[in-house]
């Protein structure tokens, strides 16, 4: 296993799935490979390729694959692509038709063709904003501000489907396609000029009333948990957002989203000296439950922990009295298909 991670990650190897077959080769002239699932053996040997120094098994690109990259960033040198956005897009279908051991994101293929492409010679080419996209950045800018996007991303998405539409429109090449980043960096710095309201919002005191309220229900028993409290609260703000909508002074929306509920909720509750919710172990007839049906699935030969069995289990706990979550159950049953096979 060891003799293959550093195989691998010295070069020897061109993947992940050629350094494993000489892996299982080893254990088999060894007579050790039925000892261990071919899951386990996956695990060992990342484990020992990440002590041998190397990247991740994604990381890697086959020589086929890199032919591929080498054709696309050849052709964005030439112009034959007008840039690695572009042909990016082509390169992915092309790669489909390879042999591969991962599918590899458009983000990726970019990446790769952007740096091959500027190590054989290419200059970095930085396309100036035109005043038409300006305009519209103002406009996208004003409306984050005042509330009619829920993050700076929505409003990236509604330049990059606008700009498409009159690309598509015009029969001379307009500017380049600009990338959500760039998209949302612009923004910002737009609303940083005109001192405009940008960034986290502070929650109002008709907010915390609301948040205090339902964390006081949560303190008397009357909810399980921080989350059942901040999907309480998501909901009432909601309702409130729809009753204001007819109304022009209603100010900014209330619409958050469940993340920073959830953090204001937790910490407005510690502040007010409530304590988390503490995780319940599985004890006596819960966790014999859970390893009955896990051995049974087992037996049968499917897999314990997906969801499907997770919402059987849940089901058969509340017909006995017990209540636990879906996550929960579906990692309970993982926990105990992990010692049915010796793993834990």
């Amino acid at each position: 296993m060891l003799l293959s991670a550093h195989g691998l990650a010295n070069g020897r190897f061109e993947s992940e799935g050629e350094a494993l077959r000489a892996a299982r080769a080893r254990l088999l002239r060894a007579g050790l490979w039925g000892r261990h699932t071919a899951d386990a053996v996956r695990r060992r040997f990342r484990a020992e390729l990440r002590r041998a120094g190397g990247p991740p098994p994604r990381a890697y690109w086959t020589r086929s694959e890199d032919r591929v990259i080498e054709r696309f960033a050849r052709a964005v040198v030439r112009h034959e692509h007008r840039d690695a956005t572009v042909a990016a897009r082509a390169c992915l279908k092309a790669l489909g038709r390879v042999k591969r051991h991962f599918a590899r994101t458009f983000g990726a293929a970019r990446a790769r063709i952007e740096a091959r492409a500027l190590a054989l010679g290419r200059r970095p080419v930085l396309v100036a904003w035109t005043p038409e996209e300006l305009r519209f950045i103002g406009e996208l800018a004003g409306k984050v501000s005042s509330g009619r996007f829920r993050e700076v991303r929505d409003a990236a998405r509604v330049f990059q489907a606008r700009t498409a539409r009159r690309r598509r429109g015009r029969a001379k090449a307009g500017p380049p396609e600009r990338t959500l980043g760039a998209i949302g960096r612009r923004l910002t710095a737009v609303a940083k000029n005109a001192n405009l309201a940008w960034g986290f919002r502070d929650w109002s005191p008709e907010e915390n009333r609301i948040v205090d309220g339902i964390i006081s229900r949560y303190a008397r028993g009357r909810t399980r948990s921080f989350r059942s409290v901040a999907m309480a609260c998501r909901t009432v703000l909601r309702r409130l957002d729809a009753a204001r909508a007819d109304s022009p002074d209603a100010g900014r929306p209330f619409d958050r989203s469940f993340r920073a509920v959830c953090q204001h909720v937790r910490s407005r509750a510690i502040a007010r000296g409530i304590p988390r919710p503490r995780f319940r172990r599985w004890r006596g007839p819960e966790q014999r439950i859970a390893a009955g049906y896990a051995e049974r699935l087992t037996a049968e030969g499917r897999k314990p922990y997906t969801w499907e069995a997770a919402t059987v289990l849940r089901r058969t706990l509340r017909r006995r009295g017990y209540q636990r979550t879906l996550a929960a159950c579906k990692a309970e049953l993982r926990r105990a298909w992990l010692r049915l096979n010796g793993m834990l």
